[in-house]
């Protein structure tokens, strides 16, 4: 007779409590990374979007090297708790140094024109290197510690439900920003026609910058007491245990082609990563500028509020349904409909409508973010499930390769250069060019996607592979 499915390995409270806590606070400082530092960087210091490409690739470095050495540590030291508690501390105080940075300031201290092309740079500068400090930080104590310390107390029976959990994180942390925060960014403009908007325009004059400073410390505030509080609710796993065989000889153990070779189905799942990540990173850094500029929505809190709900409750109902049928009866379907969101996407826009409909909008952004969330929560359990047990920090900075540093350099670098080919809507008051973000970054995301379908079978297959009965024997 078929083989009876595995119980559900039940996990307690103040782990789930731990999960959720360093998972959501964990996903707001990356979205404020992520997507924050780029409207940062638009809104107050420049619009080229090779800033933003800059910014992004570099951080993206910086957080696989880190990941990788920080990795292997954490697992010949044997112990998780003392690096995500203290990371967080620390990572909370590096996003409050941003508050600190402005124009301004930086004219101040080097003595420049204000509006002249000296301060630009250098803020950039600025910027890019904080957001490496912040990222370097970030990757030691989130991307490591705390990634490695959710597989050490996860397993094969409860992993799906946890990952459509943390799968659902950045869409929450984005929801708490927006919802909570995200009028503390808003610039105001003194129009042509005398009026005063949160968006810019031809012709707009600069009247003030939104409370960045109160948004950084905010943010930073609580990301450094969610790593307090972990003094109280982490434990590490009993089945932890140092590993002297973790050298920092072997940063590079997951690159071995020996390593590759008995890993293929493990090193399978991360290609597939790698593209749906470079897919998402085609479009995620530049959103809050082409939801503002091109489809010129300024109460985009609604709609963006309207899919991280929806998409969040049908991610977790999908994780739960991963453990209860199996990730091979979905992970084909969702892949498809990730395709069809971003095709969407590409057509709820001035392409296609002269206003774009925000109920289409919710559809199409809904139909993307909840299949990109429920795929990306496949990926990442079976990666836990195919990495080695006793290896699994080392496995850490190979996962980043995959899942970061691939897709935030090549991602960001395609949409910059689509952008700057497209038209330049106007000139800002510095004498910088404004771009209009074109809605063919989806289209862009839809092909890498379909790239990277043959990865996805391949990943049915071993998946298919592991939920398939046991011979039938006589009773």
């Amino acid at each position: 007779m078929a083989k009876p499915k595995s119980k559900v390995t039940p996990l307690s409270a103040k782990v789930w409590t731990s999960v959720v806590l360093f998972g959501l606070f964990g996903q707001i400082a990356w979205m404020l990374e992520n997507m924050y530092f780029n409207v940062f960087m638009d809104r107050t210091v420049t619009t080229n979007p090779f800033a933003v490409q800059l910014m992004v690739a570099l951080s993206a470095i910086v957080a696989t090297a880190t990941t990788l050495v920080s990795g292997t540590l954490t697992d010949r030291v044997g112990k998780r708790k003392r690096f995500i508690c203290w990371g967080y501390i620390v990572w909370g105080l590096t996003v409050m140094i941003f508050a600190l940075i402005s124009k301004k300031n930086t004219a101040a201290i080097f003595g420049l024109d204000p509006a002249g092309q000296a301060v630009i740079t250098i803020t950039v500068s600025f910027i890019v290197f904080m957001d490496c400090v912040m990222t370097f930080v970030g990757s030691f104590c989130n991307d490591a510690a705390f990634n490695a310390w959710v597989t050490d107390i996860t397993d094969e029976t409860n992993r799906g439900t946890v990952e459509g959990v943390l799968a659902i994180m950045p869409l929450m942390a984005m929801a708490v920003i927006f919802g909570g925060l995200d009028s503390l960014t808003w610039n105001t403009y003194l129009l042509p026609d005398g009026s005063q908007s949160n968006i810019w325009q031809e012709g707009a004059v600069l009247l003030s910058h939104g409370k960045w400073w109160l948004f950084f410390v905010l943010v930073g505030g609580i990301t450094t007491l969610s790593g307090i509080a972990g003094f109280f609710l982490i434990k590490d796993s009993p089945k932890l245990m140092p590993n002297k065989e973790a050298s920092f000889k072997n940063i590079l153990y997951g690159f071995k082609p020996a390593v590759l070779k008995e890993n293929k189905d493990l090193y399978i799942t991360y290609g597939a990563m790698a593209l749906v990540g470079i897919a998402n990173m085609s479009y995620l850094p530049y959103i809050v500028q082409y939801v503002e500029r091109t489809l010129k929505i300024p109460d985009y809190i609604i709609p963006i509020a309207a899919i991280i709900v929806i998409s969040s409750i049908i991610s977790v109902v999908l994780g739960l349904l991963y453990d209860k049928f199996g990730r091979n009866k979905f992970v084909i379907p969702v892949n498809i409909s990730n395709i069809m969101g971003a095709v969407a996407m590409t057509v709820v826009s001035p392409l296609v409508f002269d206003t774009t409909p925000i109920w289409l909008l919710c559809i199409a952004g809904v139909l993307l973010m909840a299949s990109n969330l429920a795929l990306g929560a496949v990926f990442a359990s079976t990666a836990r499930d195919l990495t080695p047990p006793d290896k699994v920090g080392l496995f850490q900075g190979v996962r980043m390769v995959f899942w970061v540093l691939l897709p935030m350099v090549i991602g960001p670098l395609i949409t910059a250069i689509i952008t700057t080919q497209s038209s330049v809507v106007g000139i800002d008051e510095y004498g910088q060019k404004v771009y209009e973000y074109t809605p063919y970054m989806f289209l862009v995301g839809a092909g890498i996607m379909a790239l990277g379908l043959p990865f996805t079978f391949l990943v049915k297959k071993y998946l298919d592979k592991q939920a398939k009965p046991a011979a039938e024997v006589k009773e």
